[in-house]
């Protein structure tokens, strides 16, 4: 299952927490992830999303063992161009 994070910047560090656990396959379709949309290879800091007022963004984390039959997705955070509240929708749905 790929990781979901509600992600934001603090500086230069990327920090955030997982918002939901999903399939890859539907979270590619859902989450409009694509392998030009790679953000970071590297793990955020986790730590609890702060308020509205900071750019939060949505990112799916792409592990070795979440590929499967997507071998076009290198391991690594893809960011989705949705809000975090359109993902949590969306997912819902």
């Amino acid at each position: 299952m790929a990781r979901v994070w509600v992600v934001y910047r603090e500086g230069l560090r990327l920090v955030g927490q997982v918002v939901a656990h999903v399939a890859l396959e539907p979270a590619v379709a859902k989450l409009d992830i694509a392998p030009w949309r790679l953000f970071t290879t590297a793990p955020p800091d986790e730590a609890t999303a702060k308020a509205a007022s900071v750019r939060r963004r949505v990112l799916v984390e792409v592990r070795e063992e979440d590929r499967g039959e997507f071998s076009g997705f290198d391991p690594g955070f893809y960011e989705s161009p949705f809000s975090p509240e359109e993902v949590s929708r969306r997912l819902a749905a």
